[in-house]
């Protein structure tokens, strides 16, 4: 595994603006079924040119925010009471959760240094057979409610022992990116299972339709630093796909 690791990387200007779009959404500044500044106006608002507005045009699309129709504009979605997010991008869930004016809480239920299970193993391209990985459990709240349950494995040889207390209670990228292992991509695959089938959605969301985002996070250098199971409650929490032929 390579040990060369990327961080401090400067965001791209469209990719700015698109989540300061998001923002001015989520916030109620543009009501669902409204329409947002022209292409010119917006140019004019943040000073870029057509290329970069175009650019976090279709990111917003991409999102399921926004419906761009090609000769009269963009146009907010209604996407209602559900926490919606873009498959495609690779964000931290509590971000999403209060992006949306949401109470965001993480809520540890375990985390054991452990040796790696043959899956895990393969997904994070640990050679040997008593490689460890750190397993953090945690489930994820949105005002008070379950919206997702979810176990990280990370390649024990990268965490520190320090930063174990802290691991899990929040936001784990935020962890990945303090100590230089910032996720740039993932390779996800998707299934529907039934939470009285996963041991971990004991509990809260036992009797309900689960989505599982089974990934594997990769660093700039391509490596992998993390790989998740992570089951979202249908209903509660949203994923769209643009497709475009």
């Amino acid at each position: 595994m390579s040990s060369s690791r990327s961080t401090g990387a400067r965001v791209p200007l469209g990719r700015e603006i698109a989540e300061d779009l998001r923002r001015r959404i989520v916030a109620g500044e543009f009501a669902p079924g409204s329409r947002l500044p022209s292409e010119a106006e917006l140019c004019s608002q943040y000073r870029v040119s057509r290329v970069t507005v175009r650019t976090a045009a279709k990111a917003l699309e991409s999102q399921g925010l926004v419906d761009i129709r090609h000769g009269s504009g963009m146009f907010v979605v209604d996407f209602g009471g559900q926490i919606r997010s873009g498959l495609q991008e690779l964000r931290s869930i509590t971000e999403t959760i209060e992006e949306l004016g949401l109470n965001a809480k993480v809520r540890r239920v375990a985390l054991t240094r452990r040796q790696a299970d043959e899956n895990e193993r393969t997904r994070l391209d640990l050679t040997s057979d008593d490689a460890e990985v750190v397993a953090v459990h945690r489930e994820i709240l949105a005002d008070d409610q379950v919206v997702a349950v979810s176990i990280d494995s990370i390649p024990a040889s990268l965490v520190p022992a320090s930063e174990d207390a802290g691991l899990g209670n929040g936001s784990v990228f935020a962890v990945l990116d303090r100590i230089g292992l910032t996720p740039v991509r993932a390779l996800a695959e998707i299934h529907a299972v039934r939470g009285n089938d996963v041991p971990i959605a004991e509990g809260h969301v036992a009797d309900e339709l689960l989505i599982l985002l089974d990934q594997v996070h990769y660093d700039r250098s391509g490596d992998p630093v993390a790989y998740s199971k992570t089951y979202f409650v249908e209903g509660r929490f949203q994923f769209v796909i643009l497709r475009t032929r």
